[in-house]
């Protein structure tokens, strides 16, 4: 018996030591693999950059800055779509996400002036497009080129406030300074992602391709077109048809916030009656019951084009629809 369990005790010293040659054998294979999978990792890192995280005030603005960004990260939207960005109160969680974002892509205090307090306690790195396109400089020169100098157009917003522009801030009708716009997204980007600077040059470039082809296309649209007056909700499109050669007669009221007084109704009532072919454009996200009572009794057509892309899809060929379908509706005005 004491044999027995002499040997018994033998064989299960012998298992014990096995065991623990083997645990020996095994720790340094686990530190290479975990050495090697952390390198992969860092390799992986490499080859994927940081994601480009963007956010933009307006819809317009954000589907240019989708068509820079593409694929490299998120590009989000600040106001929702059809909200008026002359006036507006910002929710906490939209405070948060203005926050969180890497670059916050605004038109500037022109348009946008409540983002003013709000951007002096944010720290968030941003851009506001009329300064790095120098627009208020420019405003001041006198311009007699359409396409090469850009003439810009007499505009007031906020006076309420004591803020007043000198020019139209609804830049992103112009495709001259879309260009600037596509052109400043990538400058700002590519020196915040050197990592992917390349490919944000590509998609700048085609981005601007599309632009010129769209221009093009847009241009050959409006020249058999015959000739109409036409009148527009809001000081929003004045870019967008100096730059194509037609010409706004008038306009119901200066913003969209303020009613138009009743003289000025009826200088408008009196004007449309005396012409023959009249269009006037209104647009879907401000309700001007007004403009019934100063085309009642005309044969005036009545088109709508939504200057803020409101049901525009945001992708890398939004801002390419959303100009063509502007064409579209001041197409609809000269047939």
């Amino acid at each position: 018996m004491i044999q027995y369990f002499t040997i018994a005790l033998r064989n299960m010293t012998v298992n014990r030591v096995s065991l623990f040659t083997k645990s020996i054998a095994v720790t340094p294979l686990i530190i290479a693999l975990a050495v090697a999978l952390s390198s992969a990792s860092i390799k992986a890192d490499d080859k994927n950059p940081q994601s480009i995280n963007v956010l933009s005030s307006i819809k317009p603005i954000q589907l240019i800055a989708t068509a820079i960004v593409g694929d490299l990260g998120h590009s989000n939207l600040l106001l929702p779509p059809s909200a008026n960005p002359h006036h507006y109160q910002l929710r906490p969680s939209q405070r948060a996400r203005l926050s969180n974002a890497d670059l916050f892509i605004w038109v500037g205090p022109e348009l946008e002036l409540f983002l003013v307090k709000v951007l002096q306690s944010s720290g968030v790195n941003q851009l506001p497009l009329t300064a790095a396109l120098k627009l208020q400089q420019d405003s001041t020169e006198n311009h007699s080129s359409r396409r090469d100098t850009l003439e810009h157009h007499e505009h007031s917003h906020n006076h309420e406030n004591g803020y007043t522009s000198a020019f139209d801030p609804h830049i992103w009708l112009n495709p001259a300074y879309t260009r600037s716009i596509a052109e400043s997204i990538y400058n700002e980007l590519s020196t915040h992602y050197p990592a992917h600077q390349i490919r944000l040059r590509e998609n700048t470039d085609t981005f601007l391709a599309r632009l010129k082809t769209s221009e093009e296309q847009i241009t050959k649209q409006f020249t058999a077109q015959s000739q109409i007056d036409i009148y527009t909700f809001h000081h929003a499109f004045s870019y967008f048809a100096d730059y194509f050669g037609m010409t706004i007669s008038g306009t119901i009221t200066l913003t969209p916030e303020s009613r138009p007084g009743a003289k000025h109704l009826a200088q408008l009532a009196s004007e449309i009656s005396n012409k023959k072919s009249i269009c006037l454009i209104k647009e879907p996200n401000f309700k001007a019951p007004y403009v019934e009572t100063i085309t009642q009794g005309t044969d005036v057509k009545v088109i709508t084009a939504d200057p803020l892309a409101t049901a525009m899809v945001n992708s890398e060929t939004g801002y390419i629809e959303f100009i063509h379908a502007i064409a579209d509706s001041f197409s609809q005005c000269l047939k």
